[in-house]
């Protein structure tokens, strides 16, 4: 059976979701009159109906697909393997890009035009349109009579084009399946190739396994987890390395930048990377690609909820994040300051998605269309908030639309919640997961809790301990069922869902009954609450014990910060107060200690002189001038010094980082930290300790 080019596009196009869609929509995308949408798919419902599929057409709503998974899942696996015979434009521009991303020499138009088989004039035009693409990946396109077409440009920056075309085309969860059909997937002969085996056929499949084997095997020994999405760039990245480096292309990196990456913990993990993969592939890789590798692993953290901040220098981000949780409450007039919900989620996006933004790396949101016509008026305040508070750097729509998901999400949890507890599965843990959270909260008021996971960090929770599972993505390897659903839930599968909690809500309250009579389902938890409590109550009380607001009365900041290290050596918090002096003003030139917006400045460290985590202030008699952490110089007359042990446990790196977000959490806290006495500050800091505490401590909503 034959189907045109622009067919087989919009099958592609309904089988990406079950939601609706419009033929004015359709019509867009591909770029060509309602009417002919109209023509194509009455066209198609033979195809479709030999799938035992149908086309659900409602007026005014749009076109949909009807029928079992498995019948669509069918239908997409012969659409791919459908012999092309023809391709759309979209796809043509494609195929342009494959051939010169790849080729060292020029090309001509004409061999252009035979391989795709149209005219001349035809690929003239779709340079055009390649030609605009390529100079928003800051690549030039010479093009000459006689010469032809080839393209210009860094190294970083023709890899960083093909990991966006990668990133356009296939979504996480797709890209490894696709390669290995792709691989399994024979020649036949003179038939055209498709784009999508072109695409693919940018990265070599067996170097490309052999990456993934190396990378998961150091992502393991990571003190966090990455980002699916990031996670297949940074293996994308290094197979096209490891291919480039084979025929003598060179990557470069400033030297200055190299220097700082050094220091970072993540150089050194990139540093094992390299030299497995130069052991593997008996090739040389260069210092700069080592650079090149930290960036991608910095720019791909997951944090948790507990933020190293004092490991990474991450505490601007924490500023960040507090205004813009204040600019955005202002503008939609609802007060959000308290939700820390959504602040540790903008921390945890904020941190990777600004280093990415720094280093001019790509970010692929597959929902920013979705976003915009969901929260169209939530995005533009979001999107001027932004613009405001990161003033200097350019923040794209798809980095915006991330964020109208976790502000989305905040505005609409609702107060009437029962005790279900959720687990939302996809490929990558910040992205859709995050707006089927959202979704699922919407929708359902009886659940309390919406735990967002990525598809790799799937086996390292107790999924026995959420009463339902729900997932972007097939899970086949779980032995518990689950629902598999579009990341905006259709009617269908909202139903399905709701009749899954209703059956596990009466199974959660049997359970309920029997915890009222113990708040510890085990004696193993017992014991590790007992030894998190005395974790967390030691580092607090030692906390409480040395602080001090002294007044000082040397001009010169290294002087007095020399002085109260002295003090809490004296005190046993450390030694070699001289050596901890040392490596504060050390970090400080990493970056501002100013906090934007005050009058106060953070220094702090980690090192093995430090033996107990610290916290201190000092007052000075007059106001001095401090590069803040925007960059930006301000007057400072109140130092906040942290100390904490190189390494420092858990439960101590968490009430630091916890303190070091009181302190900006509100106006009105750091105007208290900046004008009120010690003992107003230290009650004050104690009620704030205790009430962290008691929530880590809580047992399924009990306290004990």
């Amino acid at each position: 059976m034959f189907i045109s080019a622009r067919e087989r596009s919009i099958l592609q196009l309904l089988l990406e979701t079950d939601d609706f869609f419009t033929v004015k929509e359709i019509a867009q995308r591909l770029e060509v009159s309602e009417r002919t949408v109209h023509r194509d798919l009455a066209g198609l419902e033979d195809v479709v109906n030999g799938y035992d599929l149908k086309l659900i057409k409602k007026a005014g709503v749009g076109v949909q697909f009807d029928g079992h998974p498995s019948k669509r899942d069918e239908l997409k696996r012969y659409l791919y393997n459908l012999d092309i015979t023809e391709y759309t434009q979209n796809e043509r521009e494609t195929l342009i890009l494959c051939k010169l991303l790849e080729s060292h020499e020029p090309i001509k138009l004409v061999g252009l035009a035979n391989d795709l088989r149209v005219t001349v004039a035809t690929i003239s035009n779709d340079l055009n349109r390649v030609e605009e693409w390529l100079e928003s990946m800051q690549l030039s396109l010479i093009r000459r009579r006689g010469y032809g077409v080839q393209v210009e440009g860094a190294e970083a920056l023709k890899r960083h084009a093909i990991s966006s075309l990668l990133a356009t085309e296939y979504n996480d969860s797709d890209f490894f399946t696709l390669l290995k059909q792709s691989i399994q997937k024979k020649s036949k002969g003179d038939v055209m190739e498709s784009a999508s085996d072109q695409l693919l056929g940018l990265v070599d499949r067996e170097k490309l396994h052999q990456v993934e084997a190396i990378v998961q095997e150091v992502n393991n020994n990571l003190p966090y987890m990455m980002a699916d999405s990031a996670y297949i760039g940074l293996i994308v990245h290094l197979t096209l390395a490891v291919e480039r480096i084979e025929q003598g292309e060179k990557i470069q990196m400033e030297g200055a930048y190299l220097t700082s990456l050094k220091e970072t913990k993540e150089f050194h993990s990139a540093e094992a990377i390299s030299k497995r993969m130069e052991d593997y592939f008996s090739i040389p890789i260069p210092e700069a690609e080592v650079g090149y590798i930290t960036m991608h692993l910095r720019g791909a953290k997951l944090r948790s909820s507990s933020s190293y901040y004092l490991e990474e220098s991450n505490y601007p981000i924490t500023v960040k994040a507090r205004q813009l949780i204040r600019e955005v409450s202002d503008r939609i007039d609802v007060n959000l300051e308290s939700n820390d919900s959504l602040f540790q989620g903008l921390v945890t996006h904020l941190g990777p998605a600004t280093h990415r933004l720094n280093q001019k790396m790509s970010i692929h949101n597959p929902l920013l269309t979705k976003i915009k016509g969901d929260y169209p008026d939530l995005f533009n305040m979001i999107s001027e908030a932004v613009e405001k508070v990161f003033t200097g750097i350019t923040i794209p729509d798809e980095e915006v639309g991330f964020l109208v998901l976790h502000f989305g999400s905040a505005l609409e949890s609702s107060n009437k919640k029962n005790d279900l507890h959720i687990l939302a599965v996809c490929s990558s843990g910040i992205g859709t997961s995050k707006m089927l959270a959202t979704r699922l909260k919407q929708e359902f008021h009886e659940i309390d809790d919406v735990k967002s996971v990525s598809l790799f960090e799937l086996e390292r929770e107790d999924i026995h301990a959420f009463d339902l599972i729900v997932s972007t993505i097939p899970l086949p390897d779980i032995d518990k069922n689950y629902i598999e659903v579009s990341p905006f839930l259709s009617e269908k599968e909202a139903k399905g869902i709701r009749a899954a909690l209703q059956k596990s809500t009466v199974t959660h309250r049997r359970i309920a009954l029997k915890e009222k009579e113990s708040g510890f389902e085990s004696g193993h938890q017992a014991v590790d609450w007992f030894t998190r409590s005395a974790a967390y109550n030691e580092t607090a009380s030692s906390i409480m014990k040395h602080f001090a607001l002294t007044e000082g009365q040397e001009k010169d900041i290294e002087e007095l910060l020399e002085k109260e290290c002295i003090r809490l050596e004296q005190g046993t918090s450390m030694t070699r107060a001289k050596a901890v002096t040392e490596a504060l003003l050390k970090r400080e030139e990493v970056g501002g200690v100013g906090i934007p917006g005050s009058s106060l400045a953070l220094f702090h460290t980690r090192t093995h002189d430090i033996h107990k985590p610290t916290f201190s202030m000092i007052r000075l008699q007059k106001p001095v001038k401090r590069k803040a952490m925007d960059g930006e110089e301000i007057d400072i007359d109140t130092i906040l010094l942290q100390l904490a042990p190189e390494d420092a446990t858990t439960e101590q790196i968490e009430i630091m980082s916890f303190i070091s977000t009181v302190i900006i959490e509100t106006n009105e806290t750091m105007t208290l930290f900046e004008e009120e006495n010690e003992e107003r500050i230290l009650v004050f800091l104690a009620e704030k300790l205790r009430g962290f505490i008691i929530e880590k401590l809580s047992i399924k909503g009990e306290i004990y």
